[in-house]
């Protein structure tokens, strides 16, 4: 027994040390799968620019914006899989995005998934001066004949409205040609709707009393709103929260992997780097390995299934 200890030990200690050498022999191209400027962008260079200073590595950002995400993750699959090239995206684009479309053009085995970063905090958000305390009072205005206009700005979102449209019987009138969060949050400052799902930008207004979280759209409370109404007490079950998260294309090599990964999730979780300050202001932390990523996206992929079938009912 003590020889197999032994022996056990020296090959963890052979591979963490194999991990350990591991690193690019050239620049690492980080593709964003969103538009410049917006909080995943943020994200994703602050993660590139943490690394690069904890690790010596060079990372070159580069925005592949579109489609929710599906046109980079177009292109990352059919990079060289030497980990060189990675991808930051988030899971919808590898859940609710590989079932709604009829040919995305990729499948979650063509990648390898490295590390979750964050998640949201996703709320339905509403101006405090509407008068609105949760999304309660909203369903009841919309039975009593208010046209209730509802922003979104993907298509699992839109669908989650119609849902809990369906599930109160209502039917919201649903804005879903928003880029984001905060073109939402926009739109809900400006009254050019009425509510809308907002995904972190609203906690500054919140804090000031500006804004209201009216649900909670997470599968946990909220950070900033620990007692917003739950979806699950309007008869929906189902949440609508986003993971943040790093991807290679599919069979990189174990080593470059495993360095990749702990290079992510050291930056992430050092309280003291800028991408962790980020999240703290936005997001919240959420770091899982490899294999949990995985497990996390697939579990994420039967969610986005199941409301498929939900909406189609």
């Amino acid at each position: 027994m003590k020889n197999i200890g032994f022996a056990a030990v020296a090959a963890l200690l052979s591979v963490g040390a194999a991990h350990a050498e591991w690193a690019p022999d050239g620049p690492i191209k980080v593709l964003i799968g969103f538009k410049a400027g917006g909080g995943a962008d943020s994200l994703a260079r602050l993660l590139a620019e943490d690394i690069q200073a904890r690790e010596g590595w060079n990372l070159i950002p580069v925005n592949v914006d579109g489609s929710g995400g599906a046109i980079m993750a177009r292109e990352l699959k059919d990079a060289r899989p030497d980990g060189l090239t990675i991808g930051v995206g988030i899971t919808d684009t590898f859940g609710y995005g590989l079932l709604a479309v009829r040919d995305p053009g990729y499948a979650a085995d063509d990648f390898d998934f490295l590390a979750t970063i964050a998640g949201t905090q996703i709320a339905v958000v509403a101006k405090a001066d509407r008068g609105w305390q949760n999304l309660g009072d909203v369903i009841q205005d919309a039975r009593n004949g208010k046209t209730i206009s509802f922003g979104a700005m993907t298509p699992r979102l839109a669908d989650g409205a119609y849902y809990i449209g369906k599930a109160n019987d209502v039917d919201f009138s649903i804005v879903s040609n928003f880029s984001g969060g905060q073109d939402v949050l926009n739109a809900i400052s400006a009254g050019d709707v009425d509510i809308g799902w907002v995904a972190g930008p609203q906690k500054a207004g919140v804090q000031s009393g500006d804004l209201v979280n009216l649900a909670n759209g997470e599968d946990l409370p909220l950070e900033m709103s620990p007692d917003a109404q739950k979806l699950g007490d309007l008869g929906v079950d189902f949440h609508f929260g986003t993971t943040f998260l790093a991807l290679a294309p599919a069979d990189l090599p174990a080593d470059a992997k495993a360095a990749l990964s702990d290079a992510i999730i050291g930056a992430v979780e050092d309280p003291d780097s800028k991408v962790s300050t980020f999240i703290q202001r936005l997001f919240v932390p959420k770091t899982m390995g490899a294999d949990a990523a995985r497990d996390y996206v697939d579990a994420e992929r039967q969610d986005a299934q199941n409301l498929l079938d939900a909406t189609a009912e």
